[in-house]
C-alpha cells in the first residue's frame, strides 16, 4: 500500500534527521507554549507581535549555528548565486514574522485572518473543481504563512481537509486542530499505514479538498525530483490517490509581499493518469508538481521554511 508523505499541517516541528541544534526546540513545541503565544498577542499590536517573533527567531539562529547552517546547505539548492550569512537571517527574521502573525490571528476572528490576503491568483480552477464535486488535492510547501490558506478557501464554501502528522506533544495536535476549525477547516491526522491510506481517500472521495506538504525528504520516497541544484526524495503516496480519485492537482502557495499583506496563488489544475507503468506515472506526475513548485520557492526564498537537510538520494524521477 502506498504511503502518505510529509505532514500537511505542521508548524515546522523538528525532525530527527535534522542536526542536534534541531532538538534544542523541541520542548517549544507544547501546547501551553502556543496558548500562552496567542494570548500575549491579544494584547499587542500586530507590528509588536512580528518583532518579537523575528527577534527570538533571529537570536535562535545566532546561537544555534549548527542549526542556521542547515538553511544555509538547503538555499543552495534552490538559488543560482552564492548563499551568504545574511541570506539564513532573512529566513529565520521572516520565519518569526509569520509564527507573531500565526500567534496574532489566533485571538481574532477568520475575517481578519482573510482581511490580510490582499492577492489572489488561479481562484478559478479551485471554483471550477469545486462544482465538479469531486474533490481535490492541494499541495504546497514550508514556504510563507501556508496555514492561512485555509481561511480564504472556507470564505469560498470550499471543504478543506489538512493532513497532519501527530505532533510531539498530543495536546498541541488537539490545538492545533481547534485553531483551524475557526477557520472552518478539518484536520486529519494520518501515519504511514494502509488505513490513513483509505481515510484520505475518503475525503476525497466526499468532494473535499486535501491539503499536503511536499517539499520535506520522505523516508519512504519512490522517486527524487530535482531542485535547481540538487535533488530531494519525496514519497508519491498522495498523488497516486490523486490517481485513484481521477481529482485534479493544484500547487498552492501563500507568501508575504513587501506591505506585509499575503498573496496567495495556485496553479491551473494538473491531472494525472495511473496508465502504464506506475512507477513511471508517479515520477512523472512529482516531476511536474515541483516543476511548479520550484519557481515559486526560488522567488520567495527567504520564506522557504526548512529547517532539515535536504540532501539525500532516491530514485531518480
Amino acid at each position: 500500500m502506498p504511503k502518505l508523505q510529509e505532514n500537511a499541517g505542521e508548524t515546522r516541528r523538528p525532525d530527527t534527521s535534522a542536526p542536534r541544534g534541531a532538538a534544542v526546540s523541541r520542548p517549544l513545541y507544547r501546547s501551553s507554549w502556543f496558548a500562552l503565544g496567542v494570548l500575549a498577542a491579544r494584547f499587542l499590536p500586530r507590528g509588536v507581535v512580528r518583532g518579537i517573533g523575528a527577534g527570538s527567531a533571529l537570536a535562535f539562529a545566532f546561537f544555534r549555528r549548527a542549526h542556521a547552517a542547515v538553511v544555509a546547505r538547503n538555499l543552495r539548492l534552490i538559488l543560482d548565486r552564492p548563499v551568504r550569512a545574511a541570506d539564513s537571517r532573512n529566513v529565520y527574521g521572516n520565519f518569526g514574522k509569520a509564527i507573531g502573525d500565526y500567534f496574532y490571528l489566533g485571538s481574532r476572528s477568520v475575517a481578519c485572518a482573510r482581511g490580510l490576503i490582499e492577492e489572489r491568483i488561479g481562484y478559478e480552477g479551485l471554483a471550477f473543481a469545486h462544482r465538479q464535486g469531486k474533490g481535490a488535492l492541494l499541495l504546497t510547501g514550508h514556504l510563507g504563512l501556508f496555514e492561512l490558506g485555509g481561511a480564504l478557501l472556507s470564505s469560498f464554501g470550499f471543504s478543506t481537509v489538512i493532513l497532519t502528522f501527530p505532533e510531539p506533544d498530543p495536546n498541541l495536535s488537539l490545538w492545533r486542530s481547534a485553531y483551524r476549525r475557526r477557520w472552518g477547516v478539518e484536520t486529519l491526522e494520518v501515519g504511514e499505514d494502509a488505513f490513513s491510506f483509505l481515510a484520505v481517500r475518503k475525503k476525497l472521495s466526499q468532494g473535499k479538498f486535501v491539503a499536503a506538504l511536499v517539499d520535506r525528504p520522505s523516508p519512504t520516497s519512490r522517486v527524487s525530483v530535482r531542485l535547481p541544484h540538487g535533488r530531494l526524495p519525496v514519497s508519491t503516496g498522495i498523488l497516486y490517490l490523486a490517481m485513484l480519485e481521477a481529482v485534479p492537482v493544484f500547487v498552492v502557495t501563500v507568501t508575504e509581499k513587501p506591505n506585509r499583506r499575503y498573496r496567495v496563488w495556485c496553479s491551473p489544475p494538473l491531472f494525472f493518469s495511473d496508465q502504464g507503468s506506475r512507477e513511471e506515472a508517479l515520477a512523472a506526475a512529482s516531476r511536474q508538481v515541483f516543476d511548479l513548485l520550484v519557481p515559486e520557492i526560488a522567488a520567495h526564498w527567504s520564506q522557504w521554511y526548512q529547517f532539515v537537510p535536504l540532501e539525500g538520494g532516491g530514485i531518480p524521477g
